[in-house]
């Protein structure tokens, strides 16, 4: 099983798609860091906190000792914010693959030797495991392009060609 530490971005782009009761039903262990759960605004962040009761999400929370080594990784990455840091340190500690929302996320993860995977990776696991049709990624991955222009438009116009 793919243990899962998951960036903000991605639960804030699975809530605007309205694909995270399915994200939540791929073969994996969730987790997420109190400090990047905190930075989800979105207006259906409900629906997440029920993952996150019902012990779907597993979030997690530091102590003081512990929040001086994510300071410590944040002054080595002045790029990241405290919650990003926070993921990786989670990512660490677990031996976990992160799935960040950003480039700079990915490439500190990457230089920490964690293994990473994106929103695309999301959606190719989505539907191969048939828990989405290519119609429906097709239609998500149109209108993410729409709202997240993070996303390596290469990769997304490849995965768009495969699943017309």
């Amino acid at each position: 099983m793919i243990v899962l530490v998951n960036d903000a971005n991605i639960f804030i782009d699975l809530l605007k798609l309205d694909l995270l009761a399915l994200f939540f039903q791929l073969p994996c262990e969730f987790h997420v860091t109190d400090l990047a759960a905190g930075e989800i605004l979105e207006e259906n962040v409900d629906e997440l906190n029920r993952y996150i009761e019902k012990g779907i999400l597993l979030k997690r929370s530091f102590e003081f000792g512990e929040l001086l080594e994510i300071s410590q990784i944040q002054d080595a990455h002045r790029g990241l914010s405290l919650s990003d840091c926070s993921s990786v340190f989670l990512s660490t500690e677990l031996s976990a693959t992160l799935l960040p929302g950003d480039a700079v996320l990915r490439r500190a993860a990457k230089m920490g030797g964690i293994p990473v995977h994106g929103m695309l990776w999301v959606f190719e696991e989505l539907v191969g495991r048939s828990l989405i049709s290519k119609i429906l990624a097709h239609a998500s991955l149109s209108r993410l392009m729409e709202i997240n222009p993070r996303l390596p438009l290469r990769e997304c116009r490849r995965l768009l060609e495969l699943w017309r």
